[in-house]
């Protein structure tokens, strides 16, 4: 599986993007970007969601950590 900063900067440049274009995108600064994609940070949740739609892939694509599927997660039983 792909880390977040791998899978961020491979989807970002598989849309022709550019670390700034997309920064502009969302509203913040071209470092922001970097520290995402160098794994320094990770984008906010409501940031992730933005950034996935931008890219035009589903957010658990890109962020696996912050959107686990079900299948990962132990079922409850009461």
């Amino acid at each position: 599986m792909l880390k977040v900063n791998n899978s961020l900067k491979l989807h970002r440049i598989k849309a022709g993007l550019t670390q700034l274009e997309l920064a502009k995108m969302l509203g913040i600064k071209e470092r922001r970007i970097t520290f995402w994609e160098t794994g320094r940070s990770e984008p906010h949740i409501t940031q992730a969601i933005d950034i996935a739609r931008i890219l035009g892939v589903e957010a658990k694509e890109i962020f696996p950590e912050l959107f686990p599927s079900e299948n990962n997660n132990p079922s409850r039983e009461v």
